[in-house]
Order: structure tokens, then C-alpha cells, then sequence
């Protein structure tokens, strides 16, 4: 796409003009904030998914957007270092091996590489100043292990068995880096509490290696309830703070359904029931138990209805559900920030998200990460440096505001 001059010159002109500095301190929370050595931290971050994947060479979709292994990994080091440019404060990224194919390609095969590989993207974000916040898929490990989902919560399982040394070898790795913002345990798994997944399509067999036990219909087993969530959450957050006690550790959570409430009342036969505004703010604070340090949602808008017959804009829901949080005195996580109608892609000036920032600063939200950074799978949603200026340079105020202390 052809960018006007002006828009250009206008983000070239609140680039740094030097390296970005390194990053250095843990973050703590201090009652709903976070805190580097007592000085309160916040930032505005972005979402690159895939970037392990692009650098070390093992996307499913690498052929069909990047053609070369060698030209992804520029398109991982370019996601990097534009996010440095762009004053972003960390990256969040989905950090788990991925679909049994692209853990087959390098993690299976060689895990020493595959350490190596990772160690050199850290080293990249740390020479640019960017944390980074790894989610590490801890529910995804039972598709390469042949078992249904719920086998991550019986420890004879070889998924159990999977997901443990993956998060052991991570976390140990990487324990006393400061380049680690948060520890996240899964991406929007509470959005699947009490569905029931009993002949439903799972992954193809398109995303197996040759040989690999495939299970592409559900069964009961694959279903976690809204306690089986919780259980997860907590043995997973335990583990990591058992290895790791200099990082908080977040769920991954986008939130609770509009129907939370029914569901769990109903599982396995539901019977649909839209829940009360006070029954998803409270829905939303039970979700996410101790010892998890930071809630985490994603926000999309403006057009998300959200729960019927609360009366309220995405803008406004979040902005009750934030101060709901805060007053639980628990620092808050947008995992996910993007917009929908608009899309990004036809919103140049990104007026929803950028009130969506001036809310969140208003509110004392600690981090937020825009949804999505360099991302081809996404081109609707996708922002770069330069495609949304106006959207950059409001990300770039908030973080010379707020993220001074983690420098």
C-alpha cells in the first residue's frame, strides 16, 4: 500500500534518534499496579504471534506469506526492530512449540537448536529495549501427544508429561532475564469453559507430521469446565512461580462469555441464558484465581455487542470492568487490543483504539498490546510503524509517561 508523504515524515519525526535503551528491573505488583524497584510501571506493547515461529523457521503459513525461511526471519527481526523504532515497550507472542507439525520441524527433532534459536531472538529484543511477554500455551500440548484436551490436568499423561518439561525448560531459561515482561499460561481459554466439544472437528490432519496420531472429532474429554480452567490456572501459575518468583504470571484470559453464568450452570446439556451485567463483572472477577498476578483481557470494538442488556459501549464496558478490577487491587493486562468495524485497515486514524488509550490511562490499566504488529495472516488488523501514525505517536505518549522506570 502507498503511504502519503506526510504520514511518513510524521512518524520519521518521533523516532529515536539513538538505540533504545536496555531494559532492566522485574515488575511487581503493588496492590492494581505494577511496580519496577517502586516506581509504578505501564506501557502500550504490540502482538507479534507468530514471531518464534517466523525467526526459527517453523510457521505453517511461512511458505505462502514469506516464500523463505531466510526472508522470515528478516520479517521477525524488521517486527522487532520496528517495534523498538516505534517506542512499543514489549511484544506479546504465543511462545508454546505450535500445531504438531511445526513443533515436529525443530523442537522434536533438535531441541538444543531450537534453545539456540530462542536465545537469539531474546537477545534481539533485549539489544532493542523490548520485553517481551511469552505465552506458553500450557493447554495445547495434547494435540502432538494424541490425547484429549483434559489430559493436561491428570499428571500420568503424556500431555501432562509434554506441557511440564516445555514450561520447566522456558521458564528456568529465561528466569532471571528482565527481557521477560510477564509469564502468560494460554491464549483465551476461558472463552472454551463449558463448551462441550463431544463430536466437534478438531485440528485436520493437514497440521500432523507423517505418522503423528491424528484425533480430529471431539469427544466429552476434550471439554474443560469453568472448574477445570481454574484448576489449570492455578497448578500451571504455582509451577512457573515455583521455578520463577522474579516474574508475575497472567492467564492469557480475553475474558468471560456473555452466557458464562449458564453454561456452567447447564454443562454438558446447555441451555443458553444471557448473564445480567452484575453476573459477568462478577463472572470476570472469579475467573482468574490467585496465584496469577495480573488479569488479563482483549478488547475489540467499537462494534462488539458484549453482554445483552447492560446498556453499555464496548468503550464504557471496559472501562467499568477495569475500575471492577482495580478495586479487587489486581494490576490489569489488555492482551489484546484491536479494533473490528471499523477494522484497522480502514480506520487510518484509529479512533476507537486511540479512545480506548486515553480511557486506559485514565483508568491506571498497566499494559496494554495493540492487536496485531506485522502480521500477514491478519491484514485487516495488521499495524506497522508507519501505517497508523497518529495511533503510534498516541502509544509513544503513554510510554514516555509511564514505562520510564523499566529502562
Amino acid at each position: 500500500m502507498k503511504r502519503g508523504i506526510l504520514a511518513v515524515l510524521a512518524v520519521a519525526a518521533c523516532l529515536p534518534a539513538r538505540a533504545a535503551a536496555p531494559t532492566k528491573g522485574f515488575v511487581a505488583a503493588d496492590g492494581p499496579r505494577l511496580v519496577i524497584d517502586g516506581r509504578e510501571f505501564r506501557a502500550v506493547g504490540v502482538n507479534v504471534p507468530h514471531l518464534h515461529q517466523i525467526y526459527l523457521g517453523t510457521w505453517f503459513h511461512l511458505d505462502q506469506f514469506y516464500g523463505t525461511r531466510e526472508k522470515a526471519k528478516a520479517a521477525a527481526v524488521e517486527a522487532v526492530e520496528d517495534a523498538s523504532r516505534s517506542g512499543m515497550a514489549f511484544i506479546r507472542f504465543f511462545a508454546g512449540p505450535g500445531y504438531p507439525i511445526e513443533a515436529h520441524r525443530l523442537y522434536g527433532r533438535d531441541p538444543a537448536a531450537y534453545w539456540r534459536g530462542m536465545d537469539e531472538l531474546f537477545a534481539l529484543c533485549r539489544s532493542k529495549g523490548v520485553r517481551l511477554i511469552p505465552c506458553l500455551n500450557v493447554a495445547s500440548f495434547h494435540a502432538d501427544a494424541g490425547e484429549p484436551r483434559g489430559a493436561v490436568l491428570d499428571a500420568s499423561s503424556r500431555t501432562h508429561r509434554a506441557c511440564r518439561s516445555y514450561v520447566r525448560a522456558f521458564v528456568s531459561r529465561y528466569k532471571d532475564d528482565p527481557t521477560v515482561l510477564l509469564w502468560e499460561l494460554e491464549n483465551e481459554l476461558m472463552l472454551a469453559a463449558d463448551v462441550d466439544m463431544r463430536g466437534d472437528a478438531l485440528l485436520p490432519r493437514g497440521v500432523y507430521p507423517e505418522g503423528a496420531t491424528v484425533r480430529e472429532v471431539g469427544t466429552r474429554e476434550d471439554s474443560l469446565t469453568w472448574e477445570m480452567t481454574q484448576r489449570l490456572y492455578r497448578d500451571q501459575a504455582a509451577f512457573i512461580r515455583s521455578i520463577d518468583p522474579n516474574h508475575l504470571v497472567t492467564s492469557g484470559d480475553a475474558g468471560v462469555r456473555p452466557e458464562a453464568t449458564s453454561r456452567r450452570e447447564t454443562f454438558p446439556d446447555f441451555r443458553y441464558r444471557d448473564d445480567s451485567w452484575r453476573e459477568h463483572l462478577a463472572n470476570e472477577l472469579a475467573a482468574q484465581p490467585e496465584p496469577l498476578g495480573v488479569y488479563s483481557l482483549h478488547h475489540y470494538g467499537p462494534a462488539d455487542p458484549g453482554p445483552k442488556g447492560c446498556g453499555l459501549d464496548a468503550l464504557e464496558r471496559a472501562r467499568h470492568t477495569a475500575r471492577a478490577i482495580r478495586a479487587a487491587g489486581v494490576p490489569l493486562l489488555i492482551g489484546e487490543l484491536g479494533q473490528d468495524k471499523p477494522t484497522f485497515r480502514s480506520d487510518p486514524e484509529a479512533r476507537w483504539a486511540r479512545a480506548y488509550l486515553d480511557m486506559a490511562e485514565a483508568e491506571g490499566i498497566s499494559l496494554i498490546a495493540l492487536w496485531v504488529w506485522h502480521f500477514p495472516w491478519q491484514p485487516e488488523l495488521t499495524l506497522d510503524g508507519r501505517s497508523h501514525p497518529t495511533l503510534i505517536r498516541r502509544a509513544r505518549e503513554f510510554n514516555s509517561r509511564h514505562a520510564a522506570s523499566g529502562r
